[in-house]
Order: C-alpha cells, then structure tokens, then sequence
C-alpha cells in the first residue's frame, strides 16, 4: 500500500516528470473536440495496455468505429494496430520511433499518416484544456470508483463547455455566409 488514504491510487513515474502517487485515466478525443471515453485503470498500468479497452469504450458509448486514431508512442502494441484496423479503422498513427517502425516508410510518409501526426497537436490541447482549466490532473476524492466519478464529472464539465463553443463556431459560420 502506498497510501493510507487510497489504497488504490499507484506509485507513477512517467518520463522526465516527477512521480506521483495517483490514477493514470485515460481520455479518448472525437473528431469535434469532445472526450468520448474515459476509462481510469487500477494501479500504474501501461498505456499501450489500456489502448484497446480504450477504444472499445468509446466504441460502446459512440457506436461508432473510429476513422482515425492516433497516439503517441506510449501507445505502441503493434497486435492492437492490426486487430483494430482489421475492423475498420483506416488511419491508426503512432507516432515516435515505435510507431514508425511498425509500418512501411510510404505508409509514414504518406500525407495521410503526415496528418494524422500532426493533428495529435489537438489532443494535446484538449489535455492541457482539461488539465488547468478542470483541473483533471487533482482529485479530492479516494478509492478508484470515487476517482471515476470525480474525473467523469470534470469530463462531463469540459463538455459543455465544448458544446457551447461548437455551437459559437457554427453560429459564426452562419453570420459570415449570410453576410457574403
């Protein structure tokens, strides 16, 4: 047990940064900017482990397949590329050395996949949104089921912000086609 007062939170040591005891959810993002999955796993499990669970939870609450996915190379798992592109996905990018070595060189070249990495710019912005502005990264609350509640309701929160700003661009694209 690492803490008295959650015994399901984990030692995490991720990259250069400073390690923490806590969750490392994990977020799925859909084409408009919304989080469409949220799925917070026991422990410090590898995010190339939780990519498939990831996808499929999103694939429950959207009933959709996604077109693209595209991750970083924590993401890698050459056997969960093949499984979901097999079911329809068309682009699965990951980026870094792993993900390069994992297809052809015109396939990493292609515009598709040159694309597909650069829009991961997105994503990482949605993650520093939900970060400092709902404080996703700070929980209050203990145990793994009360950590799932208060990151879906931040996750509930950035929503609705994000519907709001959706319909200010559609409302703005509306007012520029009548004024042309």
């Amino acid at each position: 047990m690492l803490s008295l007062s959650d015994g399901d939170a984990a030692f995490i040591k991720k990259g250069g940064r400073e390690p923490k005891i806590g969750y490392k959810p994990q977020l799925g993002r859909s084409k408009n900017g919304f989080v469409s999955t949220l799925v917070v796993p026991k422990g410090n499990a590898a995010d190339s482990g939780e990519l498939n669970g990831t996808i499929e939870d999103h694939i429950m609450r959207t009933e959709v397949i996604p077109q693209k996915v595209s991750t970083d190379d924590g993401y890698a798992n050459a056997k969960i590329r093949t499984k979901w592109l097999s079911a329809g996905v068309e682009i699965f990018s990951i980026s870094g050395s792993k993900g390069k070595n994992m297809i052809t060189e015109e396939e990493w070249e292609s515009e598709e996949y040159k694309e597909s990495r650069n829009n991961r710019s997105a994503v990482e912005s949605m993650m520093f949104t939900i970060k400092h502005n709902f404080e996703f990264g700070v929980v209050m609350r203990r145990g793994i089921e009360n950590v799932r509640a208060e990151l879906l309701e931040k996750v509930i929160a950035y929503n609705f912000c994000r519907i709001l700003e959706v319909k200010k661009q559609n409302r703005k694209r509306e007012l520029q086609k009548v004024a042309a």
